[in-house]
């Protein structure tokens, strides 16, 4: 999939290893990094590992998907593509890490 960023800062946060510790720890940044590699190495969120559990958000983040990180934090993301159904999907931007709890 085609990997985007909201601006500049984000894009340097999520591409270093060593920010995102400082921000969110060393297993939360590890965990971030192997997921921001599977979204980049899959063709659509299909080709996703099960374990990565992409499933979308409904009311008022309706249109918003999450990505499994460590319990209970998610990646969620916002599709910057046309689709009609979630495996059509090919190109996301990254939108925040949160716990939706």
């Amino acid at each position: 999939m085609i990997l985007g960023f909201k601006n500049k800062k984000e894009e340097d946060l999520y591409g270093s290893e060593s920010a995102l510790t400082g921000v969110f720890g060393a297993r939360m940044a590890r965990k971030i990094i192997q997921r921001i590699n599977e979204l980049q190495a899959a063709d659509n969120p299909q080709h996703l590992p099960r374990n990565a559990r992409f499933h979308e958000h409904n009311g008022k983040r309706k249109g918003l998907f999450s990505i499994d990180l460590v319990h209970p934090f998610r990646l969620i993301v916002l599709p910057t593509c046309e689709y009609v159904t979630w495996v059509e999907i090919t190109s996301i931007q990254i939108y925040e890490v949160m716990d939706p709890h």
